[in-house]
């Protein structure tokens, strides 16, 4: 049997000393199935009632009440069982006291529950806002240059310590704008970025700094693609923030750059 709330009420109902009748035998099924969340609420609500009953004190009438009864009563009898109105009130008060105990114990869990459902959904919907909205912001860099009439477009393969890293270069010369889209790039440490190159007469030109995501990936957008001509394109690993000439190793290169 599925764990549902009707068994968390068969289990408070039960604390509180109310007779089940024949949904005892379907409580004692679930629990003997070993349904971890009743038998952890049993428990609690077993301890909070034994501790609430244990704080009730016990009503003694006054010594002197007590005799002028006796001598009223007359010759001494046998004593016959006295029912005590106190005890009877305090053991109802009490049973009510774990009655409520209960409920509130019911609904601050099933309140901590759906709270840990919301917290869950609200996770996954964040999730998801973050990947579509990386997925359009990646579809407008690309479309801002691809859907330029002078498009140009150039493959890099890995060097050096990154063999297997790969991208693409698309540019437009009339736009000044330049995307790369790579693969395989490895990630670096925090005080780490990797810095595009644009390569004009044989020289270098700073075009922008990026990071990776966590499987390596990027589509990175240059707004300071320089003027006029590109003519190849290489990408190394940098202090964080770039630096105005290449100083570290090259993992993505054009064919025919220069490695110098």
């Amino acid at each position: 049997m599925a764990h549902n709330e009707r068994y968390e009420e068969l289990v408070a109902a039960q604390a509180s000393g109310m007779e089940l009748g024949a949904e005892r035998r379907e409580l004692d099924a679930h629990l003997a199935q070993g349904c971890e969340q009743c038998e952890r609420l049993r428990i609690e609500l077993e301890a909070a009632a034994t501790a609430l009953a244990g704080s009730i004190p016990a009503v003694d009438a006054p010594a002197a009440l007590r005799s002028r009864i006796l001598s009223s009563l007359g010759p001494a009898r046998p004593a016959a069982p006295r029912p005590s109105g106190a005890g009877a009130a305090w053991r109802i008060l009490a049973a009510a006291a774990v009655l409520a105990a209960v409920l509130v114990g019911l609904d601050d869990a099933r309140l901590r529950r759906e709270r840990e459902d919301l917290r869950s959904q609200s996770a996954q919907l964040a999730g998801r806002l973050q990947s579509a909205e990386t997925e359009l912001a990646q579809r407008l860099l690309r479309a801002r240059v691809l859907e330029s009439d002078d498009v140009r477009m150039l493959t890099l393969g890995g060097h050096g310590p990154q063999p297997l890293a790969q991208g693409r270069v698309f540019w437009s010369a009339r736009a000044r704008r330049g995307v790369l889209v790579a693969g395989n790039l490895a990630a670096l440490p925090g005080d780490r970025q990797y810095e595009l190159w644009v390569f004009q007469k044989g020289k270098p030109v700073a075009a922008g700094v990026f990071d990776v995501d966590p499987q390596g990936r990027v589509a990175f957008e240059s707004t300071d693609f320089p003027e006029p001509e590109a003519q190849n394109f290489a990408v190394t690993v940098e202090p964080r923030g770039g630096v105005p000439a290449p100083t570290g190793p090259i993992v993505l290169i054009g064919a025919g750059a220069g490695t110098g």
